[in-house]
């Protein structure tokens, strides 16, 4: 059961994904044909993360006018590594460079040989980003005489404004509990990564278990649960407020784990006669939830 019930390793119309953005920003993103995303000041749109695997990194282009997500085979570190290995092209740093010669306010005006019309040429022309950031660190006046460190520190500054990087993460429960913990903790009561993985481990849901959670979660409990049932048992959430299953789409569940979640108020279950029958506890089901239509 579990292993039919895995969700896919690639991404389709409707998934869910974290995006990371190369300046460390995460955006929790539903993939939609024709729909624009925002990265940094770009609004590219979809398309090119469908079909691709969770994980797949990509890079912003704007040649031509647009913004489009352009995928690059190469793994982060690579990409990263590409940034700056222009110093060593551009002859590296001296032994002797000490920084005592630099002025931040004469280099923010003066030092760079480029114009800002230059620069936008290059972009409109397509050129790559790991070109553009080489063009820049060639016409700065003061980058020959930077110690290696702020050399790396510099080309990593301009690749942050004018080489953008996306990695498309498969929002797993550890993931969404960072994105959160970092956009909004709120939105789980401030779950950390340590704490769920606590609870996932000492619970130890399985498949055929049955399982009772009080979830303030937004859902993502319970949808972490329902995972490592893999469609076989069942899961109720149970809510002080009024319920949320958002967690169920996050997770990108199939139909299958989704089923296995029903939920119902505190309250309900407190009031809930023993001697009556289990059919008479009134739950509403993922499938009557509009935030639970698992994709």
């Amino acid at each position: 059961h579990a292993m039919s019930a895995s969700p896919t390793a690639m991404i389709s119309e409707g998934s869910f994904v974290v995006l990371l953005l190369s300046g460390g920003e995460r955006k929790l993103q539903r993939v939609r044909s024709g729909a624009a995303m925002r990265v940094g000041k770009h609004k590219p749109t979809c398309d090119p993360l469908l079909g691709a695997p969770f994980g797949a990194n990509f890079v912003v282009e704007t040649g031509g006018g647009e913004a489009r997500l352009v995928r690059d085979q190469r793994t982060i570190e690579e990409i990263d590594a590409s940034v700056t290995e222009v110093a060593a092209s551009l002859g590296g740093a001296s032994a002797d460079a000490t920084n005592a010669e630099l002025n931040d306010e004469r280099e923010a005006t003066t030092a760079q040989s480029l114009s800002h019309a230059e620069i936008e040429a290059l972009k409109a022309g397509g050129a790559s980003g790991e070109a553009l950031v080489h063009a820049i660190a060639a016409g700065s006046k003061t980058f020959a005489s930077k110690t290696a460190f702020s050399q790396e520190k510099y080309l990593r500054k301009k690749a942050r404004k004018h080489f953008q990087t996306v990695t498309a993460l498969r929002p797993s429960p550890l993931v969404l509990c960072d994105h959160f913990m970092a956009k909004g903790p709120d939105k789980l009561m401030g779950l950390r990564r340590d704490s769920l993985s606590l609870l996932l481990t000492l619970s130890d849901p399985r498949p055929g278990a049955r399982v009772l959670c009080l979830d303030g979660t937004s859902g993502l409990l319970p949808a972490a649960l329902a995972a490592q049932l893999g469609g076989d048992g069942a899961v109720l959430a149970a809510h002080v407020r009024q319920p949320s299953l958002d967690g169920l789409q996050w997770l990108n569940l199939t139909p299958q784990c989704a089923a296995t979640v029903g939920s119902a108020s505190l309250q309900q279950l407190l009031t809930w006669a023993p001697s009556s029958s289990p059919s008479s506890l009134p739950s509403s089901s993922p499938s009557s939830s509009p935030a639970a239509a698992a994709t």
